[in-house]
């Protein structure tokens, strides 16, 4: 496919997230949003005026459509599976917002369908490419602190309910709970990080009386290749929001505070930490959406890899699954599943 040659894009799920996606897809070169899907009429239309797309009533209708070459899945989480294979049976590349689905079964027959039908799947892991992580991950894979052996990394914020706006992501089979809502992120962080994960070990609680029908205090320690280890405490049951952590080397320690917008390191001699400011990285990293869909859109054009394959979608769903299975069974969990 030509790099000049206009790609067509429908929007599935025009709620914010997929709004914001389908306003970035349209400000890239040859690239238009053609078609919106959402259930919610008001979503739909007002995305749909706003970049002059045309509403379609249902999911069929928009992959109908043979002008359309991809789609963006921006709908709450348990749709994703049965969107994307839907999409890549109808022959439309695809873009699918984290977490990939809610179990590997699901994970698994999206990455079938997509490889059966020859199109390119992507998923939007996007904090890898968020300041200041994208940093971080570039810092460490140079070999700055020497080679990482161990992460800490706390997420946790206030309790969820149903004043959230999103009824859906207070109920366990519609969100899948904190470690693939929100830890999705956060695990392929640590992935990015230390690499492919050995074993889980989790505790699984809830502790406070909200709407929310899952935990909301998650314990987890995520084994790796060659020893390497890491700490993830997920949730929603901290008055305070608290979004940290620290990420051990041979040669250094990395420090973040993301509630505090701290950032420092340490090596191995010094007497005191270097602090990096957030202007550090001002004009060096592109808008992180706009990178992951301009990746997206390339991949397609040059019919390329995807740089967030469905395999990278697949071990973050996996890692949140073997955490559930511990849990419940009160031991370690080998990976992969």
């Amino acid at each position: 496919m030509p790099d000049q040659q206009l790609l067509t894009v429908g929007l599935i799920g025009a709620g914010p997230m997929g709004r914001h996606l389908a306003q970035v897809t349209h400000k890239l070169p040859n690239c238009k949003v053609g078609f919106v899907c959402d259930p919610d009429q008001q979503h739909a239309r007002e995305t749909a005026q706003e970049l002059d797309a045309e509403i379609t009533a249902s999911l069929e209708e928009l992959l109908g459509h043979d002008g359309l070459d991809a789609v963006i899945i921006a709908s709450p989480n348990y749709l994703h599976a049965q969107q994307t294979v839907a999409a890549a049976q109808a022959g439309k590349h695809i873009f699918c917002e984290k977490p990939m689905a809610l179990n590997v079964a699901d994970v698994r027959q999206m990455i079938e369908a997509a490889s059966l039908n020859g199109v390119k799947l992507m998923i939007g892991q996007v904090l890898r490419y968020i300041v200041p992580f994208v940093w971080i991950i570039e810092f460490i894979a140079a070999g700055n602190l020497g080679k990482p052996f161990g992460m800490q990394v706390t997420r946790i914020g206030g309790p969820w309910g149903g004043s959230y706006g999103q009824s859906w992501r207070i109920r366990r089979n519609e969100c899948g709970g904190p470690l693939l809502e929100i830890g999705a992120h956060e695990i392929d962080f640590i992935r990015c990080i230390l690499g492919e994960a050995t074993s889980v070990f989790a505790r699984l609680e809830q502790f406070l009386p909200t709407d929310i029908d899952y935990e909301d205090f998650a314990s987890v320690m995520i084994s790796f290749q060659n020893g390497h280890v890491a700490q993830l405490l997920e949730g929603h049951s901290s008055y305070t929001g608290i979004y940290d952590g620290r990420i051990f080397c041979t040669e250094g320690t990395l420090m973040f505070d993301r509630s505090r917008g701290d950032l420092a390191y340490q090596r191995k001699g010094d007497d005191e930490p270097t602090i990096v400011a957030p202007a550090d990285f001002e004009g060096k990293y592109e808008n992180p959406q706009q990178r992951e869909l301009r990746e997206f859109f390339e991949a397609i054009r040059t019919d390329t890899d995807p740089t967030i394959p469905g395999i990278e979608g697949l071990r973050n769903v996996e890692i949140a699954e073997a955490a559930r299975l511990s849990h419940e069974r009160g031991e370690p969990v080998s990976l992969p599943l």
